[in-house]
């Protein structure tokens, strides 16, 4: 094979196997998601009071409240807040995929995110 076709093939082959892992995303970008999602959540199977916009700029401003604590608190605080934001993310997109049939996990989110949702300071 000369060298200009084994550049394509490698080239092909990285860009077919580019990875199916969770996006790195900042803490706001968590959030960002995690408010999407609880919404879209309240919207269709909840009571949701406020519109979704609002919904979702309350979300966001709770845990940007909670950020700096979480910075200056243990070592892998923020961390083990941003894993109980992907937990909830899956538990609520889960709920509403199954047209509001499925409830959301309360074990799965408690067993991530503690009592009281303590490991992001009690946002939910």
């Amino acid at each position: 094979m000369n060298p200009r076709m084994a550049s394509l093939v490698v080239c092909a082959w990285l860009v077919a196997c580019g990875g199916s892992e969770l996006p790195q995303l900042s803490y706001a970008g968590w959030s960002e998601r995690v408010a999407s999602s609880a919404c879209a959540y309240e919207a269709r199977c909840g009571a949701l009071t406020v519109s979704r916009e609002q919904c979702e700029a309350d979300v966001i401003a709770a845990y940007a409240a909670v950020e700096p604590d979480l910075s200056r608190a243990d070592t892998g605080a923020k961390a083990g807040c941003v894993q109980c934001m992907r937990v909830r993310i899956d538990v609520l997109d889960a709920a509403v995929a199954s047209g509001c049939q499925q409830a959301p996990d309360e074990a799965r989110l408690r067993a991530s995110c503690g009592v009281d949702d303590a490991a992001c300071m009690g946002v939910p």
